[in-house]
């Protein structure tokens, strides 16, 4: 038996893979049990492609991460031995387990909210650094998605990717020969005959069959050359489609994006150079405006050419111009070091010029701009010269180190790694936050700290590494949401539709009700959940068969009692009730078979449905039940993890408060008693 493990965010993340590997292989026999109470495992017999198969795949979810030790070891820590240097990690990593060791074979993201502005370069970072250790990685876009009016959640208009970023990711592909791409799979909302933005949108795009094909192709260790081709046209098709929904005036065409793709000789950069059809300009908002920030926006507007479009935070200075470029950035700022203005002009090689805020007002990361140079490298190259001009606010502390010690700097902070490990030279304009204010002005060499970075070791063979027990070092609210889901999920999916599951960095892009013969799904949810006077809930379980209307089970999970929020119980109930009074975004038949997704066009009725508020969290962690109950849940699942040689699973004691939740308590284990599994000890 081979034995994979499928390492994710959350369990929602870690399923989503198991699921596509499934659909493709379509097993007549498949096993789910848990190998701790943090892990569960589906083993399949099947045939596939001339090959017998019988795997284990185990669920891990959840990462070592900042200060968080959840294992013994960190599954990270191959990559970064093999050459990635950001902080930023994929979302899931498939491995694999032989002779006690593992080995990762691939690393991927799965994007479900709205891909536009800079939200589109955000994850850029993971895609370079994973790109970078030879390891395959893919993005996952669920397309489309659509914003919505925070007070009627009516669509808006769609917003689109700029097609540079996806083609970032063919042309990392193209010139490292690591296997690093983009790959549409189609959402619920898409509807052509719906919205005529997409309707010239070629479905043969969407890539779902192509991913489990490839995945499973990659397991069983064949030659996935043909899917990485596929995959990539694919990812090529998207970058036309998108550069058909911008101004052709100031972004390449779909023509010009076919011509870089043929692209022999010249890159990207010297295409656009040749090109000169438009120049790049950065819009600063006039309250971030900072020093001389207005006179380099008309410096640039004078020498650069776009990169790719207009509209991006970056954009090209000739060669020939760099001279020009460095004796005007030196009136602006006469205290510069000459032999870095010299360095700066004496060149042969184009020059990519960055603008960005970077930090935030009390000077935190912009995440979003941690991508951003991640993505300019994509898009071209690390052999590129760039500089940073940076006015958002710095953290004092952060300037001394970074006028004294970079290199520690760029090992504490993301976004200051990705400046520094991706730019020959830094140009600083920004307030200084300290207990009184003052301005910094700054010109770096940071040349030599990108050689450090960019020099670590690339395309070393991923090593593999010693095998960690599947059981965490520390139990918490990711094991609470793994046991939950486990239960109604799996055990007890014959009496339960599970409608929601949003562990720590889950899905909560939407939820689903069954109502009648049809599922009723509400999309991009809001975060902020104030805006309707509700608590998002971490779990939604509809279950049939205790009342005569079926069951709304609103869950928030946690791994200490004492976190629950003050009335969370009528906020999970209020939640659910406010997103109802909206037509559902999406919805499709669902008996007697699964059809396809339609957007929605009727309300469902809140009334056609019980709903119980419950808290789950665990024991070890609990404060009495009077006191928790002053929270308003109706029932409490108090948890506890089961590590016992003749038993692994959960201890859930469900407490209810009221004659119904009673009657569910012993539904609950009445059914389960009669489920065959042994995991649960309910009581």
């Amino acid at each position: 038996m081979d034995i994979f493990r499928i390492h994710g965010d959350n369990i929602v993340e870690c399923e989503r893979i198991a699921n596509l590997i499934i659909t493709t292989l379509h097993p007549g026999n498949i096993r789910t049990f848990l190998v701790s109470p943090s892990t569960f495992a589906i083993e399949i017999n099947c045939a596939y492609s001339g090959n017998l198969i019988h795997w284990r795949l185990e669920l891990l979810p959840g990462f070592n991460k900042n200060t968080k030790r959840r294992w013994e070891e960190n599954i990270f820590d191959s990559l970064k031995e093999a050459g990635s240097f950001f902080d930023e990690t994929p979302d899931a990593i498939i491995s694999k387990i032989n002779d006690e060791k593992e080995q990762i074979i691939l690393g991927m993201e799965f994007c479900s909210a709205l891909q536009a502005g800079n939200q589109a370069w955000q994850r850029s970072a993971r895609a370079f650094s994973t790109g970078r250790t030879g390891c395959p990685y893919l993005y996952i876009v669920d397309f489309v998605k659509y914003e919505l009016d925070s007070t009627t959640r009516q669509r808006k208009n769609l917003r689109f990717p700029n097609p540079a970023v996806p083609y970032s990711y063919v042309n990392y592909s193209k010139t490292t020969g690591n296997f690093v791409a983009q790959l549409y799979t189609k959402s619920e909302e898409f509807d052509r005959a719906r919205d005529k933005s997409i309707a010239n949108f070629d479905e043969s795009i969407f890539g779902n069959d192509t991913l489990g094909i490839f995945i499973v192709k990659l397991m069983l260790g064949m030659d996935t050359s043909q899917e990485e081709e596929i995959i990539l046209k694919k990812n090529m098709s998207a970058v036309q489609f998108l550069a058909d929904h911008f101004d052709k005036k100031s972004n390449f065409t779909s023509a010009e994006w076919q011509e870089v793709y043929s692209l022999k000789h010249d890159d990207i950069v010297d295409y656009a150079v040749r090109k000169k059809r438009f120049g790049f300009h950065k819009t600063i908002v006039t309250k971030s405006h900072h020093g001389a920030s207005a006179d380099i926006i008309n410096l640039v507007d004078q020498l650069s050419i776009g990169l790719a479009s207009r509209d991006l935070p970056f954009g090209i200075i000739a060669a020939d111009k760099r001279k020009i470029f460095a004796n005007q950035l030196f009136k602006l700022y006469p205290e510069a070091d000459v032999d870095i203005i010299n360095a700066l002009a004496n060149s042969d090689k184009h020059l990519i010029v960055a603008i960005f805020k970077g930090f935030k007002p009390r000077g935190d990361d912009n995440r979003p701009d941690r991508g951003l140079l991640p993505l300019a490298a994509m898009l071209s190259s690390t052999d590129v010269d760039v500089v940073s001009y940076i006015y958002g606010p710095v953290i004092e502390a952060n300037l001394r180190l970074l006028d004294t010690a970079p290199i520690k700097l760029a090992e504490r902070n993301g976004l200051w790694r990705s400046i520094l490990a991706l730019s020959n030279y830094i140009v600083l304009d920004a307030p200084v936050l300290a207990s009184e204010k003052y301005d910094a002005e700054r010109l770096y060499d940071s040349s030599k700290i990108k050689e450090f970075y960019t020099a670590l070791i690339m395309n070393k063979q991923l090593k593999s590494r010693q095998v960690f027990s599947s059981i965490p070092v520390n139990f918490g609210e990711d094991d609470v949401d793994t046991g939950i889901h486990y239960l109604f999920a799996h055990v007890l999916k014959q009496y339960c539709f599970e409608g929601m599951c949003n562990p720590p960095g889950g899905d909560w892009s939407g939820f689903s009700i069954i109502d009648g013969y049809h599922e009723n799904r509400w999309l991009s949810l809001p975060r902020v959940s104030d805006i309707i006077n509700g608590k998002r809930p971490d779990h939604i379980l509809e279950i049939f068969g205790i009342f005569d209307k079926p069951l709304l089970l609103s869950i928030e999970s946690k791994e200490r009692s004492v976190d629950l929020e003050y009335d969370v119980g009528t906020k999970l109930v209020t939640y659910i009730k406010k997103l109802m009074d909206f037509v559902p975004s999406a919805k499709r038949q669902f008996k007697p078979f699964i059809g396809e997704w339609t957007w929605g066009d009727k309300q469902v009725d809140f009334n056609n449905f019980e709903i119980i508020s419950v808290a789950a969290y665990l024991k070890e962690h609990a404060e009495s039940p009077s006191e928790v109950f002053k929270k308003n849940c109706e029932i409490l699942f108090v948890m506890a993890p089961i590590v016992q040689d003749q038993k692994i699973g959960w201890e859930i004691e469900i407490i209810p408060s009221t004659e119904r939740s009673l009657i569910v308590k012993q539904f609950i284990i009445d059914k389960y008693n009669n489920s065959g599994d042994n995991h649960f000890y309910i009581y």
